[in-house]
């Protein structure tokens, strides 16, 4: 609460605070997929002629394994690609909201993510157009040399505490880079948490 004074009367301002629709999702486990040309794994999207803006505040991705990887296979590369054509295929992810009594989540803005349930691959891969270059961060997934006395690295944040903005006909790609089925076994679990206000 501010006060202020004027001409002997006091007066009281109340600040009060404006509330911005904001959300959470996060995805199944999602099992990776032993191929040869990456795995898209989580996407979300804001559709052409949408009314809102997008402020993606939080993206991190987590990964557990049951399999240990030989030494001279590398990780994937774990990175967000910031995109304009709408991803195909996958599973939708609900949309929490943080607070239940702001505005619904608009239905222009769209997750997506490669599993149909907990371990289980979604029936047709996430598919996106991926511009070459378009890569916001990356980082190298961690592995497992050997299950004796190693504990997986902390989530991977691809933000880094900072916000990107997606206008209508933009979003954002989480990527799974590799070439060797070895790099991306079944065994391996990803998932994706992600927050976002809608302005």
């Amino acid at each position: 609460m501010a006060t202020t004074y004027t001409e002997g009367q006091k007066q009281e301002i109340v600040a009060g605070l404006r509330s911005t629709p904001t959300f959470r999702a996060s995805t199944f486990r999602i099992p990776g997929r032993a191929g040869t040309t990456g795995q898209n794994i989580f996407a979300i999207h804001n559709a052409t002629g949408s009314s809102v803006a997008v402020q993606l505040k939080k993206l991190r991705v987590d990964l557990t394994a049951t399999v240990v990887k030989a030494v001279t296979v590398l990780p994937p590369m774990v990175r967000a690609y910031k995109v304009t054509v709408l991803p195909t295929n996958g599973t939708a992810v609900t949309k929490v909201a943080m607070d239940s009594t702001a505005t619904a989540s608009s239905s222009a803005v769209t997750l997506f993510q490669d599993a149909s349930a907990d371990g289980t691959s979604s029936a047709s891969a996430l598919t996106a157009t991926i511009p070459a270059g378009a890569v916001l961060r990356g980082d190298f997934a961690p592995r497992l040399i050997t299950a004796a006395g190693y504990e997986m690295a902390d989530k991977i944040d691809l933000l880094q505490d900072a916000i990107v903005t997606l206008n209508p006909l933009e979003g954002i790609v989480v990527v799974l880079d590799y070439v060797l089925a070895t790099q991306n076994p079944i065994t391996d679990m990803w998932m994706v948490t992600a927050e976002w206000s809608e302005l």
